[in-house]
């Protein structure tokens, strides 16, 4: 078995499309840290004393006319306005910033975000295309002719690309934080929760596997590289729908609960949210509620748990009974 891994993780090496896919996701990831630099780098200080002024004039403006804002705030109240869309704030010095500044963890949460998607992406099509393309050469079929236990080369296939999903992934992601780091450090941001940032790099490797076994079981299923990605795609365009009928009949946001990407999130991020709306009729119309629901890092796991299992059951069951030849 040893043997038969070893082959397999040469095999993935010595494909150009490989080394292409790892070329991109890196691009992508230096890219991010352009973002970074711009997002955490503190404000200098013309930018300050700018700020200062403007937010000076504005505040001698709210305190000379404090009465009248009131009084307006108070007719639009009693015009059946709700008290959050009528009030007047005081001015803050925070508001008139000329740019917004992001904290480390924010900007590292993106860039391990986006580091860790892509180099999902980048897997599935990655693993879909070795093994479609070992269907459509022949090399399947020829492969098992010298080792005929199907379930051996199923399991060295699977674990070669597993393998290499999880390294790449932690390499990423592992980067993706490094570099933040170093790029705050230069833009002389303040770093601060770096152990929930690394907690958050360290579930991505899951992520990274789970994305192998999807593009391999569907490889599996389908044998072709064409028609694999052609069922993303497919599902691409089925969310895209999805997400403007759903606006419209309010009952099936509830479907995004179980949308990969909304799960993917919660595994990454240890939760993520999504909101649905609630139309209730009032004296004055129709009020639409927004709610917020939360999909917690054990549901994730739950969902990704039974989506892997099923996917290998199937593959592994499809690629024992087909005839490769």
């Amino acid at each position: 078995m040893i043997a038969l891994l070893r082959a397999e993780l040469l095999r993935v090496r010595s494909r150009k499309l490989t080394w292409i896919a790892l070329g991109c996701v890196l691009l992508i990831v230096a890219l991010t840290q352009v973002a970074v630099y711009t997002s955490v780098r503190p404000l200098s200080n013309n930018e300050r004393a700018q700020a200062q002024t403007n937010y000076e004039q504005s505040k001698a403006d709210y305190d000379q006319h404090k009465d009248e804002y009131a009084k307006e705030a108070q007719d639009c109240i009693d015009q059946g306005n709700p008290p959050e869309a009528c009030e007047y704030t005081e001015p803050q010095l925070e508001d008139y910033a000329t740019r917004s500044v992001s904290s480390f963890s924010e900007m590292a949460n993106l860039a391990v975000t986006v580091g860790v998607f892509v180099s999902g992406l980048a897997l599935l099509f990655l693993s879909a295309s070795l093994i479609g393309a070992e269907f459509s050469s022949g090399s399947m079929a020829n492969w098992l002719s010298f080792v005929p236990q199907r379930a051996k080369v199923y399991a060295s296939k699977l674990g070669a690309l597993a393998l290499v999903g999880m390294v790449a992934t932690a390499v990423v992601s592992g980067l993706s934080v490094g570099l933040t780091l170093l790029v705050s450090r230069i833009a002389g941001a303040s770093v601060s929760d770096l152990g929930k940032v690394d907690a958050a790099a360290a579930r991505g490797i899951v992520i990274g596997l789970v994305a192998v076994v999807i593009g391999f079981s569907l490889a599996m299923l389908t044998r072709h590289t064409i028609a694999a990605s052609g069922t993303l795609l497919g599902y691409f365009f089925l969310r895209f729908v999805f997400t403007i009928v759903m606006y419209a009949v309010p009952v099936l946001q509830q479907g995004q609960r179980f949308m990969p990407e909304n799960n993917a999130l919660a595994l990454l991020n240890h939760g993520a949210t999504y909101t649905t709306e609630v139309r209730v009729a009032t004296a004055d119309g129709v009020e639409v509620n927004t709610i917020e629901h939360t999909i917690t890092l054990a549901q994730a796991s739950v969902y990704w748990v039974v989506l892997v299992v099923v996917l290998l059951a199937v593959s592994y069951l499809v690629f024992r009974r087909r005839d490769v030849n």
